[in-house]
């Protein structure tokens, strides 16, 4: 099995790290962010982010970083009762969906998890053998990625269930990528397995799988035809234009959240809660042509 090392960040003024939640969540985190670190190695990612354990001081920082296998192991860089510097600039959305404020900003208010991973197929990591492709939260740009390696994600689930012996007052629908509270700004775990992630985090096979089905532009036309939103001629055409973009502006607006021109894992978390109320199935509703 794999083993944690303890590199904790002091809690010292200039380091990526601050003592204790604030007031504004009741002195107690309130969601888990989930990163990549676009680097292969945990040890590549541990010269960011342990900050000023290893005597360099660093503008971010994580709770842990998750190495690629069980030889790496998991870091600790900030103990679970402080807070890591690991998410804010650019934030629109909070935890559980509703409009961010620079009180309830992810370093805040979440838990930050890093996960040595590669992140996306670029000049000087071209894509290998079974990697896929995914749309970001723009519903436009695709990018190709690798899944995380099995140890990894079975370490990604001890991590979870530490968390959850902590704090476990945080459900599982306040997970989410660093992607979903910044849209536009980043794009961080696109593709993670989020449905098996926390199935097995909370022991729970009843989470519903709503993130898969939705890593499509044309999927998330269908979806929204389904729940009665005019596409034009286009359809579900896999071209994400003004009617599309209109679509998603109002069915936002329509689930009382934060209006922004992206697709979140809160937009899916309306949509299969919107489509479960018409007596539709998210997954066939994403396979079925309009």
């Amino acid at each position: 099995m794999f083993k944690y090392q303890d590199y904790y960040i002091p809690l010292y003024k200039g380091h990526a790290v601050s003592p204790d939640w604030t007031s504004a969540t009741n002195h107690k985190p309130m969601g888990v962010t989930w990163h990549w670190t676009a680097m292969r190695t945990l040890k590549d990612s541990r010269g960011v982010l342990q900050g000023g354990a290893g005597g360099v001081k660093s503008r971010v920082s994580a709770h842990y970083c998750v190495g690629q296998n069980f030889k790496e192991g998991v870091d600790r860089y900030v103990r679970l009762t402080d807070r890591s510097w690991h998410a804010g600039i650019e934030q629109k959305i909070r935890w559980d969906g509703k409009k961010s404020t620079n009180t309830t900003k992810g370093s805040r208010a979440c838990i930050g998890i890093e996960t040595a991973h590669i992140g996306y197929a670029r000049p000087g990591h071209p894509a290998q053998p079974g990697w896929k492709d995914y749309v970001d939260t723009n519903c436009r740009s695709i990018w190709t990625i690798p899944d995380w390696p099995s140890e990894q994600f079975e370490m990604m689930v001890a991590v979870g269930k530490e968390i959850l012996g902590k704090w476990p007052h945080i459900p599982w629908q306040h997970h989410h990528g660093h992607h979903d509270i910044c849209p536009g700004y980043k794009q961080d775990v696109i593709g993670m397995r989020f449905a098996d992630l926390l199935r097995a985090i909370y022991d729970d096979n009843s989470i519903p799988e709503i993130w898969s089905p939705l890593w499509t532009t044309v999927a998330r036309q269908r979806v929204l035809i389904a729940l009665g939103y005019d596409l034009g001629s286009w359809k579900d055409d896999g071209h994400w234009g003004n009617f599309s973009q209109a679509a998603l502006r109002d069915f936002q607006k329509d689930s009382d959240a934060v209006v922004v021109p992206y697709w979140t894992t809160f937009t899916c978390q309306d949509a299969y809660a919107a489509l479960k109320a018409k007596g539709k199935d998210l997954d066939t509703v994403a396979k079925t042509p309009a």
